[in-house]
């Protein structure tokens, strides 16, 4: 199933998950702390990934406070074992599990 439609909707894990949602990544996600909106949400056969569960699409927000951005930067480039700038590290389209995921406008 492929929701990308505003206000389409799906629960997963008791929350429900619309097209639409702003949303905060929580300390489970390598993107902890960012601020953005749900684009899309994928369910077997749709999926774009090999994960268990759906495949939430998001689009992030680049950080307006420069700690943040500090700290993101820091993340990643741990994470790839280079140097990253904010502006090398995707945010307009990433896909995340529920877990990872805070409703925040409802």
């Amino acid at each position: 199933m492929l929701l990308k439609n505003f206000g389409e909707s799906l629960e997963i894990g008791g929350k429900v998950f619309t097209v639409g949602d702003r949303i905060l990544a929580n300390d489970v996600s390598d993107y902890e702390g960012l601020y953005g909106k749900i684009t899309e949400i994928k369910t077997d056969p749709d999926k774009d990934t090999d994960n268990e569960g759906i495949d939430i699409h998001v689009r992030f927000e680049i950080p307006e406070n420069k700690e943040m951005i500090k700290k993101i930067e820091e993340k990643f480039s741990k994470l790839y074992g280079e140097p990253k700038t904010i502006d090398e590290i995707p945010l307009d389209l990433v896909i995340m599990a529920a877990d990872e995921l805070e409703i925040i406008n409802k």
